[in-house]
């Protein structure tokens, strides 16, 4: 762990989903409580269900899921809902700043910024988030950890805990 890292509020809860129905439900889920200008970071193995997730997040933002598609070729897609997404895939690029695609204007807006291969951001390991990591558990198991750093975060994850696990 790094100096940078010890000083900032760490809080986490994982749970399981045994569908993609339950993993975008706890997307929905977390948009509830959501109020605009967040920064999620989705890491997980390709096929994990970054992109499923990221579409419960959308329903629950008051978008249709079927506007939502992995971004890998487009990167950045925009989406107007009851708060605007940005739903970013950082899959094709070799660990890029912040000031590449102007990332740190999407980042830091009063959208929610979703971001999947968030790990591959250079800048990643220094930004206060929802850090969404979901992972193999079984055929059709997955293991979603949200893991909150920085104090604001932190109660957002508290609350997604208090109100659903």
């Amino acid at each position: 762990m790094t100096a940078t890292m010890t000083s900032r509020t760490r809080t986490s809860f994982v749970i399981e989903t045994r569908s993609a129905h339950q993993t975008k439900m706890w997307g929905r889920r977390l948009a509830s409580i959501l109020e605009g200008g967040e920064l999620l970071g989705l890491v997980g193995e390709l096929g994990a269900g970054k992109t499923v997730f990221v579409k419960g997040l959308a329903r629950g933002l008051n978008l249709r899921e079927e506007e939502i598609l992995s971004p890998s070729f487009t990167m950045i897609r925009e989406h107007r809902g009851r708060l605007p997404l940005y739903h970013i895939d950082l899959y094709r690029l070799d660990h890029p700043m912040l000031d590449d695609l102007g990332l740190r204007e999407y980042l830091f807006s009063d959208a929610v910024a979703a971001v999947e291969w968030f790990e591959r951001l250079r800048e990643a390991v220094e930004l206060d988030c929802i850090l969404i990591r979901i992972s193999y558990a079984g055929a059709s198991l997955r293991r979603i950890e949200f893991e909150a750093l920085g104090d604001r975060y932190g109660s957002i994850v508290e609350n997604l805990k208090a109100r659903f696990a």
